[in-house]
């Protein structure tokens, strides 16, 4: 008898016989197999799903080393003052009887800026001029009686030769004579010491007039006609012809500098200007205090651009380099104990020794390890591990 075939179902729909459990198993078996192959798997993409993710690429700051001047300078800072000041006191006391200048003035040295009241000095200085002219009449005096002296110890000793006087008598022509001599002395000693008296008489008088002894601005200006002068002075001068500029440096700066070294000076007042300095003195001893060597910077001021006391910033260029290889100074790191740059190759990184020349507080020569226009990664506080891929981003300068 012929077997009759039921109709046909999906094999997923397979209804399992309770009679046949052989049956059952095999069609799991089966039924797995064709769901995998009905489902689309293929050997290519389980080949797929188990190879490893490729590396991801990170996106970086870099820079390229370019070609240029760099110049190596200190920076130091303080307060800009006069090349001199100077407080002009009077030298002797006494009533003010002009101020000449006044606060702004320019002066020269020897010009007048007051006087002091001079009558009784001009007093003083009659008397010694009267002085000198009586010891002048007094040697004049005692030169003619020395000469009267003179001839009659001469006459007295040709008549004692001769015979015809007394030895007694060309004794007293010859005491005589010495007498006149000592008086003649005694007048020109007088004579002297008037005209010494005289001469200070004079440098009284001459210190009522009291001049500026430097050339400069009156910065200053305590009296007024009619006081009388204390302590202060009575007018400042300040030379401003030259401005300096004074600060300390360490000992590891001292050793680098030296006199005749040029400097930019700014200040804040003129944002945007610079003024040409030069090094001028370099202490010779520390201070003892902070450890400082005392620096000057002058700066000529012919203009009078800079005023005494304004803030101020001199960079002093120690050293120039031209077609320098040159990177930000963020792009070197030290490692190992040695400096490195993190060089960008294509999209890999490797880890490259360099040798550092020059550097100006934002760039650094390179003087061994880089050319111009390689690339670095331009931020070595971000240590990227060599052989990582990268995408370089042009980092803002």
């Amino acid at each position: 008898m012929k077997e009759s075939r039921g109709p046909r179902f999906p094999l997923e729909c397979v209804v399992m016989s309770r009679n046949r459990p052989h049956i059952l198993l095999s069609s799991v078996l089966v039924t797995s197999s064709l769901l995998l192959a009905g489902c689309g798997e293929s050997p290519t993409t389980a080949q797929a799903e188990s190879a490893e993710p490729a590396a991801a690429i990170i996106d970086v700051p870099v820079v390229s080393a370019t070609i240029g001047a760099i110049e190596s300078s200190l920076e130091i800072s303080g307060t800009l003052a006069p090349r001199s000041r100077v407080a002009v006191k009077p030298k002797l006391p006494g009533m003010i009887e002009r101020v000449l200048v006044d606060i702004g003035d320019a002066v020269t040295m020897g010009q007048t800026i007051a006087t002091i009241d001079r009558r009784e000095i001009d007093a003083q200085a009659d008397a010694a001029v009267a002085a000198v002219a009586v010891a002048t009449a007094a040697l004049e005096n005692a030169e003619a009686s020395l000469a009267n002296a003179v001839l009659e110890h001469d006459r007295a000793k040709n008549l004692f030769e001769k015979g015809a006087l007394p030895r007694q008598r060309l004794d007293g022509a010859q005491t005589a004579h010495r007498s006149s001599v000592a008086q003649r002395d005694l007048a020109a000693a007088n004579l002297a010491q008037s005209e010494a008296a005289l001469r200070r008489a004079r440098e009284v008088q001459s210190n009522a007039t009291i001049a500026s002894p430097v050339t400069g601005y009156v910065v200053e200006r305590n009296y007024d006609a009619g006081a009388m002068p204390g302590d202060l002075p009575i007018v400042v001068v300040a030379d401003m012809r030259e401005m300096k500029l004074e600060a300390g440096v360490s000992e590891l700066e001292a050793g680098r500098l030296r006199v005749g070294l040029k400097a930019r000076v700014s200040v804040q007042a003129k944002p945007g200007e610079s003024f040409a300095g030069e090094l001028a003195a370099i202490a010779p001893e520390v201070d003892e205090r902070n450890r400082h060597f005392k620096v000057d910077v002058r700066v000529a001021n012919s203009s009078r651009a800079l005023l005494s006391g304004m803030y101020a910033t001199a960079r002093i260029i120690e050293a120039t380099t031209a077609n320098a290889v040159l990177v930000p100074k963020e792009a070197v790191l030290t490692k190992d104990g040695k400096r490195v740059v993190q060089k960008v190759q294509g999209d890999v990184v490797s880890t490259v020794d360099v040798v550092e020349g020059l550097s100006d507080g934002v760039r650094v020569q390179i003087t061994k390890g880089l050319a111009a226009g390689d690339t670095v990664v331009a931020d070595s506080r971000r240590q990227i591990a060599a052989g990582t891929r990268v995408r370089g981003i042009a980092a803002s300068r």
